[in-house]
């Protein structure tokens, strides 16, 4: 069941407006998609968070604009970085009926095998692209690194899956990795030795015969 979210119209892209808008509680935001072109919104900021908590990433909201019902997902939703505010909103409209794609967060449990023995867990995907419904997209994928040793890697196939989604990755591609731990006191490359002691060595012959023709040529 799709959450109901209060938004209202707004006329001007200034950003005085916005600033005051900003300062009132309010963030800006855009509706486009499905059966709609693109509209500038207000929307509350409270009630959003509010929201946006009870659906999640991928849940279904539905906003009323001029009298008409849109079930819409957040596109994009950017952060302030310092004061952890919302300073914007996408929204963008979809059909119920038609499967569309979204990422869907993966997390993982457990302490690696390797991990305790002093390995170095390394994510490689924070998130995975799904094809679903939009009801029936997967709030958050989960998965054990408990089994993993110092140079076993988690893949998409290692992911749970379901009938009602579509992971849209290769089977084999690497979600986690446990990798050795890194020598904290790495010896000293040979080639880099050679090369510091060359920039110490003292001119070749080469060199110094080429210095004193120079001087040479300059009494003359």
């Amino acid at each position: 069941m799709a959450t109901n979210l209060t938004v209202e119209k707004r006329k001007t892209e200034k950003r005085s407006f916005l600033t005051e808008l900003r300062n009132k509680g309010h963030v800006p935001a855009n509706l486009y998609g499905y059966g709609t072109e693109s509209v500038a919104l207000s929307v509350d900021e409270p009630e959003f968070i509010k929201a946006y908590r009870e659906v999640g990433k991928n849940g279904v909201l539905k906003l009323k604009v001029d009298g008409k019902d849109y079930s819409v997902m957040v596109q994009e939703m950017q952060v302030h970085p310092l004061k952890n505010a919302v300073t914007h909103i996408d929204f963008i409209a979809i059909d119920l009926n038609k499967e569309t794609e979204a990422e869907v967060p993966v997390v993982l449990t457990g302490e690696s095998a390797g991990v305790k023995e002093g390995g170095i867990l390394q994510r490689i995907h924070a998130t995975v692209n799904v094809k679903a419904l939009p009801s029936d997209f997967p709030e958050q994928l989960e998965a054990s690194v408990e089994e993993l040793n110092i140079g076993d890697s988690l893949y998409v196939k290692d992911l749970p899956t379901g009938s009602k989604y579509e992971i849209l990755h290769e089977e084999d591609e690497v979600i986690a990795s446990v990798t050795p731990p890194k020598l904290q006191d790495e010896e000293t490359d040979p080639e880099t030795e050679e090369a510091d002691e060359a920039g110490d060595a003292p001119e070749s012959s080469e060199s110094v015969a080429d210095d004193s023709q120079k001087g040479q040529e300059e009494e003359k």
